[in-house]
């Protein structure tokens, strides 16, 4: 607890920080007011059984024996999403950046290797209905570069961050990763934390270079990565964050990951924002990564029977129906809504509720 709240206090450094620096925050609006009913009605559109996946891989040295164990079980994991009538897509990035000119590039899409797309489809972006996913998944993480120039410097939520504010529907996208209305998923794997030691001194080990130090910026933190994901693709987007990492206080999976090319670090801010996006966080020390994936489908699908309401109502107040039959027993969670069961495409949806 001790160290979340030291996270926290980060975070807020920072972004006061970045207050005086030149960033382009979303506005907030302002909460509806006290004592307003809201009475709205809402189909639920196709979007609702779309998913688009960024699969975040850490390139440094130490992972590679991690990589080819997720790729073993990437493709019955998608298999898994084809049975479960989910539309889905995917593209992958690096927690490294790379250099172009003077400036460093972070969350480009990479092309997948073994992949013959057809039509227009670029060769960044995997798409249902590819036959042979378990090849493609394999070519492209034997052939993935690992040990790069900057790959010591682990930052798969600035990775994911620059993704989103370069393809969402949103902005002005320079590449495809994303459909309007489609629920996001991140599957992030890694033996470090957010710049590798999540910018605190104190995590050094002693085998490592006080280099290797280096301060968060407000684009590696977990609130700053969640306000991105509403710019990019609407406020009421279903995003998840999903981890594949050492979990804090496992200190065994720990010693087992230091044992490797390089030490290893307790993924306490991509835990972070797997727990705020309610993502799945699995162990990167686990033999098998099936079960980890499995978890994460399940977040997928829970991520798609609930809806954000406008405020907070007040408990008593709120009335449901769903195809004109009234709905009891439906779970609140402060604004979000959490039906039984999945909403399909064409689903009316009514709601009546007064704001706290």
């Amino acid at each position: 607890m001790i160290a979340l709240d030291k996270r926290i206090l980060v975070s807020l450094v920072l972004l006061q920080t970045a207050a005086c620096a030149q960033y382009n925050w979303v506005e907030v609006p302002e909460e509806v007011s006290a004592a307003k009913t809201v009475s709205t009605s809402e189909v639920v559109a196709y979007g609702n059984k779309q998913v688009d996946f960024l699969l975040v891989l850490d390139d440094s040295n130490s992972m590679k024996p991690e990589l080819e164990k997720l790729a073993a079980k990437l493709s019955n994991f998608m298999s898994s999403l084809d049975a479960s009538d989910i539309d889905w897509q995917m593209c992958y990035t690096t927690t490294s950046g790379h250099s172009v000119g003077k400036s460093t590039v972070y969350g480009e899409p990479k092309a997948w290797r073994n992949y013959l797309p057809n039509g227009n489809t670029p060769t960044y972006l995997l798409r249902k209905g590819v036959d042979n996913l378990d090849q493609v998944f394999t070519a492209t993480i034997n052939n993935l570069s690992l040990g790069s120039q900057l790959s010591y410097d682990e930052r798969g939520i600035k990775a994911t961050f620059e993704n989103f504010k370069t393809g969402g529907p949103q902005n002005s996208p320079s590449h495809s990763c994303y459909r309007e209305g489609a629920a996001i998923s991140v599957i992030l794997i890694s033996d470090e934390d957010e710049r590798s030691l999540g910018g605190d001194a104190k995590n050094l080990k002693a085998n490592e270079s006080a280099q290797s130090v280096l301060p968060l910026e407000p684009e590696d933190l977990p609130a700053v990565l969640v306000n991105q994901a509403g710019k990019s693709f609407g406020s009421d987007v279903r995003f998840t964050f999903n981890s594949i990492i050492v979990k804090p206080g496992d200190t065994a999976c720990e010693q087992q990951q230091d044992g490797s090319a390089s030490p290893s670090h307790p993924g306490y801010y991509y835990a972070d924002i797997s727990r705020l996006t309610e993502g799945g966080v699995g162990s990167i020390c686990d033999a098998d990564y099936s079960a980890h994936l499995n978890t994460f489908k399940d977040k997928i699908v829970n991520s798609m029977t609930q809806l954000v309401l406008q405020c907070v109502p007040v408990p008593s107040s709120l009335k449901v129906k769903i195809n004109g039959v009234v709905q009891n027993g439906l779970k609140l969670d402060k604004k979000t809504l959490k039906f039984n069961q999945a909403l399909l495409e064409g689903t009316l949806i009514d709601l009546y509720y007064d704001c706290l």
